[in-house]
């Protein structure tokens, strides 16, 4: 099936024309610059000045987006040149309806008002093809380069020739319009033909073709080739109103004959593509041409971005073109106001400004965030210490105790080291002394020790001391007396620590060195 599909002729060309989409989709997102003006929003109206009827269409691009927000046709009931008021008249009453403020127009013109000719110019006219065809002007078309809004486009370089398409309208008939339309709020900022804006329509929605295009109406009918988008010859003629008249059919062949020809010298199938009104009868046309014909019609035509209001609206294809012409930066539409000079649009500043204001703000950034962020950081530290205040002072004060309490631990430590503890020199004592004695007085002062008391017999005591590790030296610091009261002897023992280093030693060594 898939096989099936894809051998379809009708389904590759849709699928070709999807790739290229998606292709050229894919080009702008990837390579758009942001001074692109595609970026900018715009909005466009476009009048549509026909033989029999003025058409109107409106809409807008965005992000290269172009989408045709609405059409109308106003057919008119008398033959002949609709007068430039009324054309402004209308025009203000359709922007009134379609809540349009301000629009730039583009103003599309019949056939019959302007002159499209083909010529070759030399291959050193391209360094200024402008001037040079400024000043070849009278000579390609009737008007002069003063008396006429004019463009160019060129088709091909080769051999040492330039081929040009030339189209130029009359001043005087177009600046009626332009007055009439700026009266009433309304600038014209582009003027082209019908058919070429009906040829960028063909080309927006099929891409590149070449081909004839017809547009036969009630009274009128105008045509024209279209080579590579762009029109390169045309015609435009009226009838007496029967479309099954066989003159008609024989001026139609005998203005399209021609284009043909040239067609089949550029060895391009010839293809021809037709809009008609009130029952044209196409197929006697397709006959007597003997080449393929294509009719237009509301049901077959689908135009991308195009929202259509009523399922029975007649498409105004001429002002739907011009819209297209306008806002499609591909267009090849001429823009006869330019009169030969390119013009190129002013960059777009919005978009700079905004990123350069970005890119300044991205800076300060840069440069004071991080001071803020320590700030911050200091703030917090701040607020951190004086919530914990109260809390370290109390630390700082068990902080000033502990300390003084580790310093009365070590002054108690290192008096343990240096001296004999009172209690075990009491207990010695106890020790070896007789049951009999009774001490009085126990001195200590350094490493001296004297003791008082009684005892039955004084002299036993001093063996007693002296075979004591705690004791040395000992001996009577007074003579001993009998008490006859108590009937024991009353005695003074001094005697010294083993052990312990004398303070007053020291002293005496410490004057003699």
């Amino acid at each position: 099936m898939i096989k099936n599909v894809l051998g379809d002729p009708e389904s590759r060309r849709k699928m070709r024309s999807a790739v290229r989409r998606l292709g050229r989709t894919l080009k702008t997102v990837l390579f758009l610059s942001p001074a692109n003006a595609v970026l900018i929003p715009r909005k466009q109206l476009a009048v549509s000045i026909g033989a029999e009827c003025l058409s109107f269409a409106h809409g807008s691009r965005f992000l290269n987006r172009i989408r045709i927000s609405g059409f109308r046709t106003y057919r008119s009931p008398e033959a002949g040149r609709l007068a430039p008021d009324m054309v402004a008249s209308t025009t203000l009453l359709y922007c009134s309806q379609a809540n349009l403020t301000n629009p730039q127009v583009m103003l599309c013109i019949p056939k019959a008002w302007t002159v499209i000719r083909t010529t070759e110019l030399p291959a050193a006219a391209g360094e200024n093809l402008a001037n040079v065809v400024s000043y070849e002007l009278d000579r390609i078309t009737p008007f002069g380069p003063d008396d006429a809004y004019y463009d160019y486009r060129l088709l091909k370089a080769e051999g040492g020739r330039l081929q040009i398409a030339v189209a130029a309208l009359r001043r005087d008939t177009a600046d009626a319009y332009i007055k009439a339309l700026a009266e009433k709020g309304l600038l014209v900022t582009k003027i082209s033909t019908n058919l070429a804006a009906v040829s960028t329509l063909m080309d927006y929605a099929w891409q590149e073709q070449d081909l004839i295009y017809l547009d036969i109406g009630s009274r009128s009918y105008e045509g024209g080739l279209i080579r590579s988008g762009v029109v390169v010859a045309g015609c435009a003629d009226s009838f007496n109103g029967n479309v099954a008249d066989e003159h008609l059919l024989a001026d139609v062949a005998e203005n399209v004959a021609p284009w043909i020809e040239q067609m089949e010298k550029w060895n391009i199938p010839p293809q021809l593509a037709v809009r008609a009104y009130n029952g044209f009868p196409c197929t006697p046309l397709e006959r007597r041409l003997r080449i393929p014909l294509h009719q237009f019609t509301n049901d077959n035509s689908t135009i991308p971005g195009l929202k259509r209001e009523k399922a029975g609206d007649d498409l105004a294809y001429d002002a739907v073109g011009g819209v297209l012409s306008a806002l499609w930066t591909k267009s090849k539409a001429m823009n006869l106001l330019q009169r030969g000079r390119a013009t190129s649009a002013p960059t777009p500043m919005t978009a700079t400004f905004i990123l350069m204001a970005i890119l300044c703000l991205l800076g300060i950034l840069v440069l004071l965030l991080p001071l803020h962020l320590e700030n911050e950081k200091v703030a917090a530290v701040d607020r951190e210490i004086a919530v914990r205040k109260d809390a370290v002072k109390k630390i700082e004060s068990l902080r000033k105790d502990f300390n003084g309490l580790e310093d009365e631990f070590k002054a108690i430590a290192d008096f343990k080291q240096g001296k004999q503890n009172t209690l075990e020199i009491l207990k010695e004592m106890t020790v070896i002394l007789p049951k009999s004695v009774w001490l009085t007085r126990v001195h200590l002062s350094g490493a001296n020790v004297s003791i008082e008391g009684y005892a039955t017999s004084a002299t036993d005591i001093l063996p007693r001391i002296e075979a004591s590790p705690f004791f040395s030296k000992a001996e009577f610091s007074s003579p001993t007396m009998r008490d006859a009261r108590m009937n024991m002897d009353r005695f003074v023992i001094r005697m010294e620590l083993e052990g312990v280093k004398k303070e007053e030693s020291k002293a005496k060594d410490g004057k003699k060195q």
